[in-house]
């Protein structure tokens, strides 16, 4: 398959483009992102693929934003021995056109048109390697499944040397035969694992299902007896339970009586607790009477002093803040200096940086000037290759005719000569002419075409073979021919075509080179941007010289020091300032408490007066001690009360009731419970008698012996069909190994130059790069970096397309591949490119040009 052209209009961001790609070597298309390099691999896959009515996301997603206009996407495209011309458009109008140019003529439209093309390519283009050929943006570098490529099993059957070459690859039949093997097998086991699916999977729960069913009847039948043997035990237990309850019943009555006994001693013991608690709390309610007059006279005495410390608080805070009030008067008068001494230091700054400008602009004006001339010389030597490329016409093909055509004459000469008979002239006297010519001395002509020789009275015609003519008549085309080249090309000889294709191409190169040099010394800037940049800058430089000017930096470093020095001034004067009113606010604070001590003194005075006149302080002390000898009696009652409860055991005697009421309890739930065992016996007795239960015995064994035979039956089909898919698979894969020899042994001539001569790969039987051995260390593929492992993607993808036969090749499509490239490693494989590309049609989308500078003889197209 070869994509000669292709068209896109309306198509995402791309207005309209059409690009013709090189049949064969490296198409470089190069442009700037979002420029619609890869929208246009996009629209060659969307038009190979997609009817033109698709509703699809992604076909929705190509419509110009904003534009209720169609995506068109035409190609021109050669696939086995058609050669045709398709178009679709998309979203607005839908429509598709075929014409087909070869073998011959066909025009078809809408449906038709998309069939018939599905058609061609389904004959002739090998799509597993037309997928693993192509290396775009944001996908794994590593080579795509090979294993299904009849191209590629063809090309390396041929290089393994093993068939022939019409032989070659996997066929159609044994690809149908495969799948049709695959399919058989996949009726009974999975294609991941190998376990049992399917028809083998039914047959085996169907046979599970049968056994399972016997097992269950045959355990109904079982329980039956079981049944019929626990009846009468169950019966002496309902009996034996019913007498154990009676016995517990009069224990429980007993214990009962204990335990009301018990409860009385409780009840008492818990009314002296209480009176215990009464009298403790009138104990504590005097003790704190007399804690409370204790505490009010010391309040009075702490707020008198209170009153003492405040008056002199007051006068040392009054004192700081007086002192503070100067300090901070002597430090405003400092950062007042201070700061007259960095205005004068910004004035000058100001000046030193308009210098400082100035400076900047001449320095880039240089820059300036000095690419401005280095582009002028690279113009004027773009200019001088130009003249030459144009002084030469003959191209690589002239030289290469010209070649073929020096052979192709001396080759028919020497025919000429051999065959052509040989005439001797020899005058004896009077006139002789040689087809018109006089001869005087005798000569020796080769008669290749029909010869003259005219003498007195007599005229000898000599004629030659049929054979002779046709030689003569072959090396005078050549010779027609030699010349109408030597003229075209503009050279004199036939052998100076050779040199000037040779000065040709070589002019191009340089003018390739000289043009790339350009955009570096350019950058993203013209010579015209540059030359305005220059003059708004030359405009900008005063034509007086400056004068002499302060030192920017020592300046920035007394202007800091300055600032810093007002700055500390400041925060000193602001420091004192805030001592001043801290100081004044604590006088302040002093005085309103010395004035609420002064009033809480007065008020204590007036509580104690009225405290005393309610009851003084030995009455409440008197009102304390007896309130503790009433607590101190109703301890010892309590007392007394709780060691008669000790005695009787009162949790002892509630526990043993509690244990005999449980025992009770479990004795009456074990007699419902043998009664229920009871009632259960009974029910599956008499359901056994009623349901037929040794029937459906009966066909439950008969249903498992059919389950058991179909699953033979199964079993056999799934073994064959295993044993079946199992050889064949072992034999293509034994077919497959011989395959990766020659993809490996090419896959390490393209990467000799790009990791060192010595490199060695192992590579699997599908083809997948498994490990790289370089100066005797084997790492895994997986383990190499991100640009190693693009570079292995790409050059196996070469290795491929270098390997496939031209007839059955697919474009290899680089879109912006080796990005994680050091410059070394992207200087190696450039050259690989440019000369493993051979017959193969190579389309590389890039946004920097610089990354495959180096691809010999590459076509670029900018876009």
């Amino acid at each position: 398959m070869r994509v000669h052209r292709l068209k896109v209009v309306n198509f995402r961001g791309v207005v309209e483009r059409d690009v013709e790609f090189a049949d064969t070597g490296v198409t470089v298309i190069e442009g700037e992102n979002e420029a619609g390099k890869s929208s246009m691999v996009e629209a060659l896959d969307l038009l190979l693929t997609t009817r033109d009515k698709s509703s699809k996301a992604s076909v929705r997603a190509v419509q110009p934003s904003g534009r209720d206009v169609g995506s068109e996407v035409t190609a021109e495209i050669s696939c086995g021995p058609w050669r045709f011309e398709y178009f679709k458009r998309f979203n607005k109008a839908p429509e598709t056109s075929l014409t087909i140019l070869e073998p011959k003529p066909e025009q078809l439209t809408g449906r038709a048109a998309h069939e018939r093309v599905e058609q061609i390519l389904d004959a002739s283009l090998d799509r597993t390697l037309y997928r693993a050929l192509s290396l775009l943006q944001s996908t794994d570098p590593e080579l795509g499944a090979l294993t299904d490529s009849s191209a590629l099993s063809r090309a390396l059957d041929r290089a393994a040397g093993d068939v022939d070459v019409d032989q070659a690859g996997e066929s159609l039949q044994t690809q149908d035969l495969l799948a049709a093997v695959t399919a058989e097998y996949q009726r009974y086991f999975t294609a991941a694992q190998g376990r049992p699916t399917g028809e083998l999977l039914a047959a085996e729960r169907a046979a599970a299902d049968a056994s399972s069913a016997v097992a269950e009847r045959e355990r109904i039948l079982a329980t039956v007896q079981e049944a019929t043997d626990r009846l009468p035990g169950v019966a002496a237990a309902i009996a034996e339970y019913a007498e154990l309850e009676s016995e517990q019943r009069v224990e429980v009555a007993r214990l009962a009586a204990e335990v009301a006994q018990a409860d009385a001693v409780v009840e008492k013991l818990d009314k002296s607790k209480a009176v215990v608690a009464q009298r403790q709390a009138e104990a504590a309610a005097a003790a704190k009477a007399v804690a409370e007059r204790k505490d009010l006279r010391a309040r009075l005495g702490q707020a008198e002093s209170d009153v003492a410390s405040g008056r002199a608080a007051v006068e040392s805070s009054r004192n700081d803040a007086r002192v503070a009030a100067e300090r901070a008067e002597e430090l405003g008068i400092e950062a007042t200096a201070a700061q007259e001494r960095l205005a004068a230091l910004r004035e000058r700054i100001v000046t030193a940086e308009a210098a400082e400008v100035v400076a900047r602009d001449r320095r880039r004006r240089a820059e300036l000037d000095a690419t401005l001339a280095e582009a002028a010389r690279l113009q004027a030597e773009l200019s001088g290759a130009v003249k030459v490329a144009a002084d030469f016409v003959a191209t690589d093909a002239d030289a290469s005719r010209a070649v073929d055509l020096d052979r192709a004459i001396a080759a028919a000469q020497a025919r000429v000569d051999a065959g052509a008979p040989t005439v001797i002239v020899t005058p004896l006297g009077g006139g002789v002419t040689v087809d018109g010519e006089a001869v005087t001395d005798e000569i020796t002509v080769k008669a290749g075409r029909a010869l003259s020789v005219d003498a007195t009275d007599v005229r000898v015609r000599v004629v030659p073979g049929t054979d002779a003519q046709a030689s003569a008549d072959e090396l005078e085309a050549l010779r027609d021919e030699a010349t109408a080249l030597v003229d075209r090309c503009g050279v004199e000889r036939l052998s100076d075509v050779v040199p000037a294709a040779a000065r040709r191409t070589e002019a191009l190169g340089r003018i390739r080179e000289v043009e790339r040099a350009l955009r570096r010394e350019l950058g993203e800037h013209s010579v015209d941007d540059l030359t305005s940049e220059r003059a708004a800058v030359d405009a900008r430089i005063p034509d007086v010289e400056p004068g002499e000017v302060d030192d920017l930096g020592a300046l920035r470093v007394r202007e800091r020091d300055a600032a810093n020095a007002y700055s500390a001034a400041e925060r000193a004067r602001d420091v004192e300032s805030a001592r001043v009113r801290e100081h004044s606010s604590r006088a302040e604070v002093w005085e309103t408490s010395g004035q609420r001590a002064a009033q809480t003194v007065v008020a204590l005075r007036e509580e104690i007066v009225r405290a005393v006149a309610d009851a003084s302080d030995a009455d409440l002390v008197s009102a304390s001690s007896a309130a503790a000898t009433d607590l101190e009696n109703a301890r010892v009652v309590a007392s007394r009360i709780a060691l008669d409860a000790t005695r009787m055991d009162v949790p002892g005697v509630r526990a043993r009731f509690n244990e005999a009421e449980a025992a009770l309890d479990r004795t009456r739930t074990k007699i419902a419970d043998e009664r229920k065992t009871q009632t259960e016996l009974t029910t599956r007795l008499e359901v056994c008698r009623s349901d037929g239960r040794f029937d459906e015995l009966s066909d439950a064994v008969a249903e498992n012996d059919a389950a058991a035979a179909t699953l033979r039956r199964v079993t056999d089909r799934a073994a064959g069909a295993r044993v079946l898919f199992e050889t064949l698979q072992r034999k293509r894969t034994e077919t497959r190994a011989r395959y990766v020899d020659p993809f490996t042994r090419r896959l390490e001539e393209l990467a000799g130059p790009v990791f060192g001569e010595g490199v060695r790969f192992g590579v699997a039987d599908d083809f997948q790069i498994q490990t790289r051995t370089l100066d005797g260390v084997t790492v895994d593929v997986e383990s190499l970096s991100g640009g190693a492992r693009e570079q292995l993607g790409l050059l196996a993808r070469l290795a491929c397309a270098s390997l496939v036969d031209q007839a059955d090749g697919v474009p290899v499509i680089l879109d912006d591949a080796l990005g994680y490239s050091d410059p070394k490693r992207l200087s190696s494989m450039a050259q690989v490119l440019g000369h493993s590309a051979g017959d193969s049609q190579i389309i590389v989308l890039t946004c920097t040009p610089d990354r495959y500078r180096d691809v010999r003889d590459a076509t670029l197209i900018a876009v």
